[in-house]
């Protein structure tokens, strides 16, 4: 796509400019940048961060084939930290959380592993308003003994960042410019800095357009899918109530292949 014709898309200039970093596609993107990332996070946790890997958008599966797309993923040191943004309430259940942390647990641990070697998971949720509901600018969860009120030292801790609390202070200060659809308008300049060549530079313009119409195009795919699977599921049900068949009888009927039958049998029976 040449920048002539991303220039003279206007629908896609005017998305790029009302974007922020609360919308979770346009964080990810700015947050391929690792020195980006470090510095977000050094913030947050208020220590150090020494970036080992980096991951932007990264998936993982469960053997049972629920998928999760992480927004960031990061190895610190013996850390494996998870940063989400979460605009959705409901996207932000604790029990999510604790998702992530156990599929992060099952793809970073490795055969004959110690117990003690496994690496701690820190699972950060950046949510556009209070989820847990205290008024809190930030929650830190971590595992307690009841009886004792004592540290239990599982590896792993949950961070909620009420991002509607923009006081002036470090983190309030990062938090607001997470809502800034205007660089200028941002307080720290290593995200004024990204996010101005995304919005505002040729270069940057460009690779926006280019990833706009990838997204699009992928809508237009998932779209189709989603309306295959659709069609399929009715052809089920027809067989099921009309014709007496079992739901495997249905699915070996329309030769649905092995791979995606968990799938139908999920939609099926929940």
């Amino acid at each position: 796509m040449s920048f002539l014709i991303c220039e003279n898309s206007t629908d896609y200039l005017d998305s790029i400019a009302r974007l922020r970093l609360m919308d979770d596609d346009f964080m990810r993107i700015v947050f391929k940048d690792e020195d980006v990332v470090r510095q977000f996070l050094e913030i947050i946790l208020e220590r150090k961060v020494d970036i080992i890997e980096c991951h932007a958008q990264y998936d993982i599966n469960n053997i049972l084939g629920r998928a999760i797309s992480i927004d960031v993923l990061v190895k610190d040191g013996d850390d494996y930290i998870n940063i989400e943004v979460q605009r959705d309430t409901k996207g932000a259940h604790p029990k999510r959380a604790r998702f992530h942390g156990s599929l992060i647990d099952a793809n970073t641990s490795f055969p004959n592993e110690q117990w003690d070697e496994l690496p701690n998971v820190i699972i950060i949720f950046i949510t556009e308003t209070d989820v847990l509901g205290y008024g809190l600018p930030i929650y830190h969860i971590c595992s307690i003994i009841s009886e004792n009120t004592q540290w239990f030292k599982e590896g792993r801790e949950i961070i909620y960042v009420n991002a509607s609390i923009q006081e002036d202070t470090a983190l309030g200060r990062l938090m607001h410019d997470m809502f800034c659809t205007d660089p200028s308008e941002m307080h720290y300049e290593f995200l004024r800095k990204r996010v101005s060549y995304y919005k505002e530079s040729k270069g940057g313009k460009q690779e926006m357009c280019e990833i706009w119409e990838e997204i699009r195009r992928k809508g237009l795919l998932e779209g189709e899918a989603i309306g295959r699977q659709q069609g399929i599921i009715v052809s089920i049900k027809k067989l099921m109530s009309k014709n007496g068949c079992t739901l495997e009888e249905a699915l070996d009927f329309l030769d649905i292949p092995k791979e995606d039958r968990t799938t139908y049998i999920e939609i099926m029976t929940s």
